[in-house]
């Protein structure tokens, strides 16, 4: 079924996870432009945004709409970074850019779980929400550490082990499709993972303000 079927047959949930995974992937690039200006590519500083169109584009935009899948890109010129670990920091900043959005909706929603807010749709809607947000973020958090070129997971490897630039191109290429066809495959068990994590952190937190 195609996502945007989804529109439909639950417009609230397709509007949450719209918003979730386009405002998530804008802060991952956002994260990636910022650690590369502090590192010497002043070339990034109009990336320096949240707007979806600059961070993702309209294909991503699309893409999200119907299929649920969407991509972002910061271009970093290798060339103007400063130090021997400055790649290794800009791929690891959008990743952990979606760590803390994890954490945020995680701890979030343990904290108004125990809120007396009025009971109803609304406090339905917003906890339903603040769930979504950790798990998708979880996700992204995953699959951009898988070890796959093209993904942030790839060029955190590729600058402590500088050797991995030099495979061959048909050799990355078929690495590539294993395992994205294995993240293919686990993203229910991903999915599922997130949602545990999430509900484990909210649980952690009600219970400490209940106590």
């Amino acid at each position: 079924m195609l996502f945007i079927q989804t529109l439909w047959t639950n417009p609230v949930y397709f509007c949450m996870v719209c918003l979730i995974v386009t405002f998530s992937v804008c802060v991952h690039e956002y994260f990636h432009a910022q650690a590369a200006v502090w590192e010497g590519d002043y070339t990034l500083q109009d990336h320096l945004t949240l707007n979806p169109m600059k961070q993702m584009g309209l294909m991503s935009l699309v893409m999200m709409a119907f299929f649920g899948i969407a991509w972002g890109g910061v271009p970093v010129d290798r060339s103007l970074l400063r130090r021997r670990w400055s790649m290794l920091l800009v791929s690891a900043a959008g990743p952990f850019a979606n760590f803390i959005l994890f954490l945020a909706g995680a701890v979030l929603l343990g904290l108004c779980s125990r809120i007396p807010l009025p009971e109803g749709n609304e406090k339905a809607m917003l906890l339903q929400f603040l769930s979504l947000f950790g798990i998708y973020n979880f996700v992204l958090l995953v699959f951009n550490l898988i070890p796959a070129p093209g993904l942030d997971g790839w060029q955190i490897l590729a600058s402590i082990f500088p050797k991995l630039n030099t495979i061959s191109s048909e050799a990355v290429k078929g690495f590539m499709l294993f395992v994205i066809l294995l993240a293919f495959f686990a993203v229910n068990f991903i999915f599922i993972l997130g949602s545990v994590m999430v509900n484990i952190i909210a649980w952690l937190i009600a219970g400490t303000g209940a106590a």
